[in-house]
């Protein structure tokens, strides 16, 4: 990993607009106790655009963060410091100079010990940057606020009414100067060279500055960056600022980005309606991510949010876009380091004096039939529990409860549930299931249709098949979106592309695409696919069974992503730290997992891990490369007190694109915990015995493909089930440098190996 020091100075003055891929590092200070307040920017639709580029998602991202905010945080925000501006129901129009104006509000208002959230959703793209020598790109990074225009025929270089990078550095600098503290994210981007090549709701949040009247040749071709030895993205506003932000008058600042140079997405998420039904509401996904992990445990640093938002990416096979996370990373959000776990809530009585209700729901992981702990008081334990309660409803934060029964706990009367009670989530569900959306067949011939259709239907059909499927019509959220498309189609959805029709191969593949629908024929970025039958009669046997291989690839890669974000140890009980010793290189650098950090074929890893448990762990190791293959890099048994440290894995020329490494770590039974079932090629031989329990019995589900555990996937505290955690650090593979490789270089420094790491 290299250094950050050309990004730092950008940021200091200006943290430039993430909504179009800003990043960078920034110094921030302790939160103390103050007032809270927020301004949330949701542009959904633009009055002086053509419609096609208006969005669904911010207004609804507002929704959600507003309630969440108001109902659900760990700290207090009063109503009238929450202030929604974009173009969505309730909300004052979010036109350039209403957020300038609020955005100077904020910074005469807020005071030392204050704690201030930004959030932007909506449209980024580029424009221009005259004059400016602190843009190296040549270009400035925009938002667009609801009331912007596209760029006047007669001066094509720049648009009307968009909050630009300068703006918003001169109000953030003003609003830290106050001392506050602020937490700023960005759910918008602008880029992306990949097509999406599968049918739906998805969207990307990003607008071309050519369809906005700003052509190509308005833009000055900047310098090249060599980033060849360092871990720095080529991002839209990678050039150095003038100023420096480091100085103590300032505020703590940390920044969240949605992406670095990929488009950010809105997709629907599905949403238990009032009359009990289920509607997709399309949200950002990379806001609906950090809602989701807040919801679940606010007593959370940044840094643990991020590795959170990065494993529920991981989970959905969301492989693109990059997000990125700087500055005080292991501050507790919100400053709230007392805030409580969010696994209890209070029980809280409607007017009519028989709806329960509490204050969580789905973005909880709670659904209709989820059973919880019925408990005097907050501080009970669960042997005290007076009964179980079961959700009968539930939206993104709030679900409706009845007195319910288990194998322990009769069923009590309604009127028996005291004043004050709180219930518990005492177990946690990991389902794994693999959801799979059928090719459109509006772009599809009927009959290469019907052949996939065919092979689900064999796939769902059959006993033995090494995974849980689900399968859903074109367009409907999924894990894995099919398409039918050719490499000469897949070459013309390219926005760049000018190709000849004979220029790739006319033959239809049957692709394998993630979440996002994205396509491309770049070898870093190809989904997998598999030769096309011509119709569901010409289709065989061994079509079939590539496509179930196929599929339980993903479903494997994609369960253990699921599972990174479970863990029954405490923090204190192992220290676990990867290493990179970049080609050319003599020295090991710390791999952030919250910075995505790149590797190139010649670099090498390390893995050091202590156990400080008081009971020996087992240790294992695997990678999931970009095409969902599974390896096992490492695979050790520590006593109390031990260490480890080796080098584990040397990056190959058949890395590329989005990658994880996978850390397993349990408490040691008889034998060595061997989870090389887990890889690929070849399917498990090992199942999942009566005895297993936890954590590794997930594993072995995931494993053989069995049916999801239910609700006794993770058991509470109360039990004696083995501590377990999976820990995932995610990496992106670009191409080599031609350095020597780093295996042929000692490492310099004091550090010598320590223990044994077999894989």
């Amino acid at each position: 990993m290299g250094n950050r020091s050309r990004l730092p100075r950008r940021l200091m003055s200006l943290l430039a607009l993430a909504p179009v891929c800003f990043l960078g590092t920034m110094v921030a200070g302790a939160a103390q106790a103050g007032e809270n307040y927020a301004l949330i920017v949701a542009a959904s639709d633009y009055p002086n655009l053509d419609q096609k580029y208006w969005l669904k998602g911010p207004k609804n991202d507002e929704a959600l963060i507003r309630d969440y905010l108001l109902g659900s945080a760990p700290v207090k925000f009063a109503p009238q410091n929450v202030v929604a501006l974009g173009s969505g129901e309730g909300m004052q129009l979010g036109t350039h100079q209403a957020i300038l104006d609020n955005l100077a509000k904020l910074a005469d208002e807020a005071k030392p010990g204050d704690f201030i959230y930004l959030h932007f959703s909506g449209h980024g793209t580029q424009q221009p940057a005259l004059n400016d020598p602190t843009e190296p790109d040549g270009r400035d990074e925009v938002f667009l606020a609801a009331d912007a225009k596209m760029a006047p025929p007669d001066n094509p270089k720049f648009y009307p009414n968009v909050l630009t990078d300068d703006e918003m550095s001169v109000a953030l600098k003003a609003i830290r100067k106050t001392g506050a503290f602020v937490w700023i994210v960005f759910d918008s981007c602008f880029s992306g060279t990949m097509t999406r090549g599968a049918p739906g709701d998805a969207m990307d949040r990003k607008i071309d500055p050519a369809d906005l009247g700003i052509p190509d040749s308005a833009f000055e071709q900047p310098a090249v960056l060599d980033t060849t030895g360092s871990n720095e993205r080529a991002v839209p506003m990678a050039g150095a600022m003038a100023d420096s932000d480091s100085g103590a008058d300032l505020g703590g600042m940390v920044a969240f980005f949605a992406a670095t140079s990929e488009p950010t997405q809105e997709h629907g998420f599905p949403v238990t309606q009032a009359d009990g039904s289920t509607a997709d509401v399309p949200y950002g996904i990379f806001t609906y991510a950090i809602f989701s992990s807040l919801a679940k445990n606010p007593n959370q640093t940044y840094r643990q949010l991020a590795q959170s938002v990065l494993a529920d990416y991981a989970s959905q096979n969301l492989l693109r876009p990059t997000p990125m996370f700087e500055g005080k990373l292991d501050a507790p959000v919100f400053g709230s380091a007392d805030a409580a776990a969010a696994e209890q809530w209070p029980i809280a009585l409607a007017s009519d004096n028989v709806t329960m209700s509490i204050s969580a729901g789905q973005l909880h992981g709670l659904a209709a039939g989820t059973k919880l702990l019925l408990l005097p008081s907050p501080s009970a334990s669960d042997a005290q529990a007076l009964g179980v309660m079961e959700v009968t409803s539930a939206t993104e934060l709030r679900s409706t409860l009845a007195v319910s029964s288990d194998d322990t706990h009769p069923a009590i009367e309604a009127a028996a549930v005291p004043k004050g009670a709180y219930v518990r989530l005492a177990q946690v569900s990991y389902p794994f299931e693999l959801t799979v959306s059928k090719p459109d067949p509006a772009s599809t011939d009927p009959a290469q249709v019907a052949a996939v259709s065919a092979a689900l239907d064999t796939i769902l059909a059959d006993a033995q098949a090494q995974l849980k499927l689900r399968v859903v019509e074109p367009g409907a959220p999924a894990d894995v979106r099919l398409a039918v498309l050719s490499d000469d189609q897949v070459a013309r959805l390219s926005p760049a592309a000018t190709v000849q029709k004979t220029s790739y191969d006319p033959t239809p593949k049957l692709w394998l695409l993630p979440t996002s629908g994205e396509v491309s024929l770049e070898p870093a970025r190809a989904a997998p696919n598999l030769p096309m039958p011509t119709s569901a009669v010409a289709r065989d046997a061994s079509f079939d069974k590539a496509l179930e291989s196929n599929l339980v690839t993903i479903f494997r890669a994609t369960g253990l992503s699921r599972l990174s974000q479970a863990s029954t140890f405490k923090p204190k009980d192992f220290a676990l730290n990867f290493g990179l010793q970049q080609a050319g290189s003599d020295q090991i650098a710390a791999m952030d997992p919250t910075s995505t950090p790149i590797v190139r074929p010649g670099d090498r890893l390390h893995v050091e891990l202590t156990n400080a448990s008081g009971k020996p762990l087992d240790f294992n190791v695997l990678y999931v490369d970009h095409d969902y293959g599974i390896t096992l890099l490492c695979q050790a048994r520590l006593a109390p007190g031990d260490h480890l440290f080796q080098p584990m894995a040397d990056i190959s020329d058949s890395d590329a694109g989005s990658e994880r490494i996978v850390a397993v770590l349990n408490e040691a039974g008889k034998d060595l915990t061997d989870l090389s079932f887990l890889t690929q090629p070849g399917l498990p031989t090992r199942t999942r015995g009566p005895g297993d329990e936890g954590l590794l019995g997930m594993l072995s589900d995931l494993g053989s493909g069995m049916p999801t555990r239910g609700p006794t996937a993770l058991a509470s505290a109360d039990t004696k089930t083995p501590r377990g955690a999976v820990v995932m650090v995610p990496v992106e593979a670009l191409a080599a440098t031609g350095k020597e490789a780093a295996a042929n270089i000692t490492p310099a420094g004091d550090k010598v190996p320590e223990g044994s790491c077999a894989g």
